[in-house]
């Protein structure tokens, strides 16, 4: 039998997703709660949805693995195995074949805090140039030969929130440092170091090459992950224990943030 698995992860104390033998990684956290319930990832063929970079954080990522019985891996039993900044809230069974790698559309959130005078009209006038289908060549972390950086973007959403700008884009797949890279570019052209044209000409590689750094990884969350015939299953108790760990989250981070911009120096 093979089960899908959706789990959530506050990134900050992780050095990315991926497996790596002297670090803590999300996935050598995973494959710890598995091997303590019998189960070798290796020979249980285990596959991930993808990777996130150190610091970035997730909602919505998924894993499949082959197992006896289904309710060996159920949420709120291998929660117990995990520490508790990883939280599995939902699972499904599926085919035998099933690779979550393989989705109809991923969905990113990235939240940028404004300071100054943002032209924010712009960046959304830039922002909707992503959508369709283009090479995004100049938006990847060390793009090399023969890389195939065409992606097609469905979805650009880019709303203020008191002092801070949520962007949210929902494509098929997305390169290496993709997302932090665009929403750089779209600080150059907010901040007015960039215009509108130029973040036109980053889309057309084929022309006009030009490297951006990719912004800070912790304003990055994986929010959703779709596929066309998977249909999860919530477990009700790990959800609560998520929303209430956001809850706590939110409640100190907002009050350090208050607490500092307070008292935050005006200079000499």
């Amino acid at each position: 039998m093979r089960v899908a698995l959706k789990l959530a992860y506050f990134g900050t104390n992780f050095s990315g997703f991926q497996y790596q033998p002297d670090r803590r990684t999300v996935e050598g956290e995973l494959f710890k709660a598995f091997e303590k319930l019998g189960i070798d990832p290796k020979k249980a063929n285990y596959k991930c949805a993808g990777r996130t970079d150190a610091g970035v954080h997730a909602l919505s990522q998924v894993v499949a693995i082959d197992v006896e019985k289904a309710k060996k891996v159920l949420p709120r039993v291998l929660n117990s195995y995990l520490p508790d900044d990883i939280i599995v809230w939902a699972w499904a069974k599926v085919s035998d074949d099933f690779n979550p790698r393989y989705a109809m559309s991923r969905k990113y959130l990235y939240v940028m805090h404004l300071e100054g005078d943002y032209d924010v009209s712009a960046m959304r006038k830039a922002a909707k140039l992503l959508l369709g289908t283009h090479d995004f060549s100049n938006f990847t972390k060390k793009f090399g030969e023969g890389q195939n950086c065409v992606r097609t973007i469905y979805s650009i959403e880019l709303r203020m929130n008191g002092d801070f700008l949520i962007f949210e884009i929902e494509g098929n797949a997305f390169t290496w440092n993709m997302v932090r890279c665009i929403v750089s570019a779209l600080q150059a052209v907010g901040s007015r170091h960039r215009s509108v044209e130029w973040f036109e000409k980053m889309l057309h590689p084929e022309r006009y090459r030009e490297r951006v750094e990719p912004a800070p990884p912790y304003g990055l969350i994986l929010k959703d992950i779709r596929y066309s015939n998977v249909e999860f299953e919530v477990d009700d108790y790990a959800w609560g224990t998520l929303k209430s760990k956001i809850e706590k989250i939110v409640d100190y981070f907002g009050t350090i943030y208050k607490l500092f911009s307070l008292v935050k120096p005006e200079g000499p």
